[in-house]
């Protein structure tokens, strides 16, 4: 069962490996700002189906030999956990490693043409996107807080039936592998990770909604439809990941109170379901995200272009940019979003949780 799942999870996570290059911005090509006056070069639809061609061959080759030394040198439930997740992260840096070849490349080939070197560049604005903003309001980031605060007080009316041992890990059968001594602190330290998790994902869905609204300035309509509807589904998914992680952590903390939950069969259910629904979740964000991608049918003829932020783009991948006050913006190479790492309030959104988080580990693991 857990091969058969897992492999359905490697099997998603290739596809959108795959696919990446097609869902960002045709303006954005391995993280690198392509003119729309160039966005139909032959070299870029090369490299894309290399990219795609080799992550694929690499994806399959790497599955065969998971499945082989899955039957034949995995005769253990923890090798077998480090087996599978080992494939993953291979073929993860595969794809990396590509990604890298081709920015370089894409960069190589920008300057040598040097593309945009006699084209002004121009940031289009939309005074009124604001208010057709429909990201998901606050409250649907409380919810799921409340019932954790709600668990917390459960947790402590309830210290005297919970066993002497509190499980702190689950192996890849769903069942404990690891228990710490209980006390007030190890027994609310899994509530309380997951609040903090609630916390940061809340403060990202906020700072997604007030971060900058990007137009093209060729485009505007079009990307301005896209922006919105982009925002919309990305808060839709961050709710998805707070409700499903309240979920399966309630459950676990219950096991905790009522040992007779806590069978591996009954709670693998819980770990195999979340895992579909966050990598589901986000395989539906990003066909939303292609069928909303701006197309382009020609090189465009135009005296202006966007604003060329590649300076801002350690790599293509970190983005740094003081000037910027948003805190969060849309991946250049991959889905979702990342963190403007030059604007100090994201490490407050996401750094001050982080620490948190460490520092219940260290003290109840």
């Amino acid at each position: 069962m857990l091969l058969g799942i897992f492999t359905i999870l490697y099997i998603m996570t290739l596809a959108m490996q795959i696919f990446v290059p097609y869902i960002v911005r045709e303006t954005i090509v391995f993280g690198v700002t392509v003119p729309e006056q160039n966005v139909k070069h032959r070299a870029l639809a090369i490299a894309k189906k290399r990219y795609a061609q080799t992550v694929g061959l690499f994806g399959a080759l790497i599955l065969m030999i998971m499945f082989v030394f899955y039957w034949l040198l995995a005769p253990s439930e923890s090798v077998q956990g480090i087996l599978l997740l080992s494939c993953l992260f291979g073929m993860l840096a595969v794809s990396m490693v590509l990604y890298w070849f081709n920015h370089q490349q894409i960069m190589k080939l920008k300057m040598r043409e040097q593309w945009g070197m006699n084209i002004k560049q121009v940031r289009a604005v939309d005074l009124t996107a604001r208010s057709r903003d429909e990201i998901l309001p606050w409250p649907f980031y409380v919810v799921p807080i409340g019932v954790t605060v709600f668990l917390i007080i459960f947790t402590i009316l309830h210290y005297d039936q919970i066993p002497n041992a509190i499980a702190v890990h689950w192996g890849p059968s769903g069942a404990a592998d690891a228990w710490q001594e209980k006390s007030y602190f190890t027994a609310s330290a899994l509530p309380l990770i997951m609040l903090m998790m609630q916390c940061m994902m809340w403060g990202t869905a906020d700072s997604i909604k007030r971060s900058a609204i990007r137009l093209a300035i060729n485009r505007q309509q079009e990307s301005l439809e896209s922006e919105l509807k982009t925002r919309k589904f990305m808060s839709w998914n961050i709710a998805l990941v707070s409700y499903s992680l309240t979920g399966l952590l309630t459950m676990l903390q219950l096991s905790n109170i009522y040992p007779s939950m806590a069978d591996g069969k009954k709670l693998l259910p819980f770990f195999m379901t979340f895992l579909i629904l966050i990598i589901g979740s986000v395989l539906v964000y990003a066909w939303k995200k292609r069928q909303l991608r701006v197309h382009y049918k020609g090189n465009v003829v135009s005296e202006v272009m966007d604003i060329d932020e590649d300076r801002y783009w350690k790599g293509g991948l970190i983005y740094m940019n003081r000037q910027d006050p948003s805190v969060f913006v849309e991946k250049r190479f991959g889905v979702g979003w990342t963190m403007n790492f030059a604007n100090p309030r994201g490490y407050i959104v996401i750094g001050l949780p982080l620490l948190i988080l460490l520092l219940i580990s260290i003290f109840s693991f």
